[in-house]
């Protein structure tokens, strides 16, 4: 089966996730696309990221109704979340995943653990919006990347956060059952029930 894993701590996931993840489906003939959250993730402190079974409940609801996106629990439960112990557990010779990446993520990617063990695990694709610019990357991951474009849109988690502890709207940002959990749970400074 010819499969995408999307990683990330998606805390909360949003739209620009979605559309990463169905562009690169089509473009590849992917039959399925798993975004996997990281458990711990290791670039940032437990009080920084909302618990674990929360965002997975988030991704289980932005991707409701959409029968190629599943959310998979793949990640280790007692040691911080890398890309490449993730591949080495799903790789097989048979099945080589495609690992779907953003550009922020790509421009990021020679700092990561092991990347280029991640290269010849799997199928690197990075998919670049409107006005990204690839020429920042190092050269010697863009070779070894395939690159696509998709109708991104200037999204993120953090910006999403700030908005929803300043008591600014979220709709159209992400999709409409993720907010209405966020409300009703007074997640990231929301007042509960709004």
């Amino acid at each position: 089966m010819k499969q995408g894993f999307l990683g990330g701590t998606f805390d909360p996931p949003h739209l620009g996730h979605l559309i990463l993840a169905q562009e690169a489906l089509e473009h590849y003939s992917l039959e399925k696309v798993l975004f996997v959250p990281s458990r711990i993730p290791p670039h940032k402190t437990v009080s920084e990221v909302t618990e674990f079974e929360i965002r997975f409940q988030m991704l289980e609801l932005a991707i409701e109704g959409n029968s190629c996106f599943e959310v998979a629990d793949l990640e280790s439960k007692d040691r911080p979340s890398y890309t490449v112990d993730m591949l080495e557990r799903i790789s097989s010779p048979d099945s080589r995943p495609y690992f779907i990446i953003g550009m922020d993520s790509l421009k990021e990617m020679h700092m990561w653990k092991q990347p280029e063990r991640v290269l010849e695990l799997a199928d690197v694709v990075a998919g670049t919006r409107p006005g990204s610019d690839p020429s920042s990357v190092d050269p010697d991951f863009l070779k070894k990347v395939r690159l696509f474009s998709f109708p991104g849109v200037w999204i993120s988690s953090s910006d999403v956060r700030k908005r929803v502890k300043a008591g600014r709207s979220i709709s159209y940002l992400v999709p409409e059952r993720v907010e209405s959990y966020i409300m009703s749970r007074g997640l990231y400074g929301a007042e509960k029930g709004h």
